[in-house]
Formats: structure tokens, C-alpha cells, sequence
């Protein structure tokens, strides 16, 4: 007898997850959950004022990686509701790890332009299959940079070629080759706070830079199946928080570990907590 019930997304959202790479399930956080990440995020935000516009990595894991994070544990809690890890459960299985999470805040009138690309071009995984899920701090609409799609992108399985962006204004410089896909296809995905997007490491996704008068906030976890190895040794970039997956802690959060996974990699002796 199992202690839940992993039925939170239905058949046809598991569908179009399988068909275009990306879904936006009907569930969405509950209140009190929302204005707690609402909190969260506002407080690491003044606790950790240069890296406003860029990636925040690993929130849920005070002090790990190589931003030197001020961060609290209530992150953790916020990343491991147990509808979320239900919602893991029906895409992945029922061994879930919880690898890693960043949060994007993007001011408002001049937060940067997050370029096309698919996340899993630097992940050490193999096999790579992971699931973002991406929740809405804040509404996230047109006119503050809401997440873009190219559905079906990821039924290749190709991760494609991507370069450094040298242009200003970018979250990041990582971007995918304009041949590589048809912006013509893209779809705008609006979706008010509380409400999350899922999506797969192979999908081409960006985000056009926030020019409201509103921020725009998300954070993001990424989830593996446990029945994956995540090879911390095989990191090739080691320079910026999102690239440095050496340093990147992993947490079993349901089922048991398949794979000979080093869960002591990346995890402070004493997290540093505000």
C-alpha cells in the first residue's frame, strides 16, 4: 500500500506532454504554498542582490554549488510537495531524484532575454531524461517575458548545436542555431502564479526579455528518474552556476536509487541559512 495517489495529471495532459514536450497542467499550487514561494523569493532576492537577472541556482540547497547562496531550507519543502513529485511520478517512475533548481526573477522594464535552447545540452545524466517544472511566481504574460515553446521539438531526441550568444541583454549566452528550428512554429504559454509549465530537456524553449512594468518570476526543478547516473565527473563547463553540474546535490525523494548515484557530491557540511 503506497501513502499517494499519483493521479494529479490526466491522461490528456500526459498526452500532449508526449506530443509537444511541454504541458500546463490544470493543478496549480495551492495558496498557501504560493505566498510562501512568493516570501521566499523576495528574501533571496535581498539577501543575494547580485544575482538579480541571473540564474539562481539550487535554492533548495543552502550554501551548495558555486554561487555561495544565501538561501533557506523552506526551499526544499517548497520543491517536494507531494503533488509535484506525483506529477514526476506519472512522467518518470516511481524513483525520483531531485537534481537540481534555479529561480529566474527578471525586473521589470529591463530584465534580460532568455535565448532559445534546449536545457539539456550541458546535463551529465545518461540516460538523459529529466522533467523541468517550472512555477509561475508571479503572472507571467506577454508583455512580461513569458516562456516560448517550440512544440514538438523535442521528439528528435537531439540536443543540436548551440553557441555563445555575444549580443547584450541575455539571462545567459548559451543559444541554439536559428537553423535548428522554425521561430514561426513558437507558442507563447501565459500562465498566472501559482500555475506551473513541465517540460522535457530536449524541448527549445526561451523567453523574450521583460519589458512590463510588472517582474516576472519562476523557479524552476528539475527532476531524474533514479534509474539514471548522474556523472558529476563528466562536467565539461565548470564556470557558470547553471554549467557547473560537479558541484550539483542530489536528494532521492521517492522510491530508492538504481543507479549508483553519489548523493554526498555538492552538499555543504553546514548550509548556510538566513
Amino acid at each position: 500500500m503506497v501513502d499517494h495517489e499519483p493521479s494529479v495529471l490526466t491522461a490528456p495532459e500526459i498526452a500532449a506532454y508526449h506530443r509537444d514536450g511541454y504541458v500546463v497542467p490544470r493543478y496549480r499550487l495551492p495558496a498557501a504554498e504560493l505566498a510562501r514561494l512568493q516570501r521566499l523569493t523576495e528574501k533571496i532576492l535581498l539577501d543575494n542582490p547580485h544575482l538579480r537577472d541571473a540564474p539562481i541556482t539550487c535554492p533548495h540547497v543552502p550554501g551548495s554549488g558555486v554561487q555561495g547562496l544565501k538561501s533557506s531550507p523552506e526551499w526544499l519543502d517548497v520543491s517536494t510537495a507531494p503533488a509535484i513529485l506525483d506529477m514526476m511520478e506519472q512522467l518518470l517512475g516511481p524513483d525520483l531524484i531531485l537534481w537540481g533548481s534555479n529561480l529566474f526573477y527578471k525586473r521589470a522594464l529591463e530584465g534580460p532575454t532568455t535565448p532559445w535552447h534546449r536545457d539539456g545540452r550541458h546535463w551529465v545524466m545518461r540516460p538523459l531524461v529529466t522533467v523541468s517544472v517550472w512555477i509561475a511566481i508571479t503572472d507571467s504574460m506577454l508583455d512580461n517575458g513569458c516562456l516560448r515553446f517550440i512544440p514538438g521539438s523535442h521528439a528528435s531526441q537531439e540536443l543540436g548545436e548551440h553557441y555563445d550568444a555575444a549580443e547584450p541583454g541575455l539571462i545567459f549566452p548559451g543559444t541554439i542555431r536559428a537553423d535548428e528550428f522554425d521561430e514561426a512554429d513558437a507558442r507563447d504559454i501565459e500562465v498566472e502564479a501559482g500555475q506551473m509549465v513541465l517540460f522535457d530537456a530536449y524541448t527549445i524553449h526561451g523567453a523574450r526579455a521583460n519589458r512590463g512594468t510588472r517582474p516576472r518570476g519562476g523557479y524552476s526543478l528539475r527532476f531524474m528518474p533514479a534509474t539514471s547516473h548522474f556523472h558529476h565527473d563528466a562536467a565539461v563547463r565548470r564556470d557558470t552556476p547553471g554549467s557547473a553540474q560537479h558541484t550539483r546535490p542530489l536528494i532521492l525523494v521517492r522510491g530508492m536509487d538504481r543507479a549508483g548515484n553519489d548523493f554526498r557530491r555538492g552538499h555543504p557540511v553546514q548550509p548556510a541559512q538566513v
